[in-house]
């Protein structure tokens, strides 16, 4: 997996800038922008284990990096034969406060001391930038992250050229649809992989709309 270092690199090749006209704060700023875009359409997928403190259908979780929940297990026993037997899907969650927070809809409420299994999606992460420990980016994914990343830097750099004098006129120009078109390949790619991932971010149980809707 690269390291941010490796990234800048990639970049900086690909973009020919051999006279270093790209600084590491613009590379790295193009870079963390398309990370994100990536993470929305292919998070990291973690897991978490939450042991209830306050018995109660309200349970706010310690978790930094949640972007939806795809998998709950309460009660979670990794002993049993099918730990994933008590798989639960009657319940929401939403930030509160800048929390994660869940909400138990059903009968049974998380007591203390019982464990609540998580799977979720998360962001993914580039070794070293913004002080990651790991790369999550799937090895595969790396040549697109470089094209879109070279494309945002290269259009960060033509909005500057716009404000600097003596600027040759056609330059700024060409730098903004070099980097345009790079960035809509990577859009494009981001299409590709969203069905790769798919994330349903609500449960499978849902209120009646009506009387009739049973």
């Amino acid at each position: 997996m690269a390291n941010l270092a490796a990234y800048r690199t990639r970049i900086q090749n690909s973009l020919d800038d051999s006279t270093s006209k790209y600084s590491n704060d613009i590379i790295d700023e193009a870079l963390r922008k398309i990370l994100n875009e990536y993470t929305r359409a292919h998070p990291n997928f973690s897991t978490h284990e939450h042991t209830v403190a306050t018995a109660g259908r309200t349970q706010s979780l310690s978790v930094s990096d949640l972007i939806a929940i795809v998998l709950l297990v309460h009660p979670w026993n990794n002993t049993l034969n099918d730990p994933y037997v008590y798989e639960r899907k009657d319940f929401s969650m939403a930030y509160i406060d800048g929390s994660p927070t869940l909400y138990f809809m059903g009968d049974d409420i998380p007591q203390v001391d019982e464990i609540i299994y998580l799977k979720y999606g998360s962001k993914q992460t580039i070794e070293d930038l913004d002080s990651a420990a790991a790369t999550t980016v799937q090895d595969d994914h790396e040549d697109i992250l470089v094209v879109g990343a070279a494309g945002q830097a290269a259009m960060m750099r033509a909005s500057g050229l716009n404000e600097q004098w003596g600027s040759r006129a056609g330059e700024m120009s060409a730098l903004m649809q070099w980097g345009n078109s790079q960035y809509g390949r990577f859009l494009d790619f981001l299409m590709e992989i969203k069905q790769e991932a798919p994330i349903d971010i609500f449960p499978d149980n849902f209120w009646n709309i009506d009387e009739w809707d049973k």
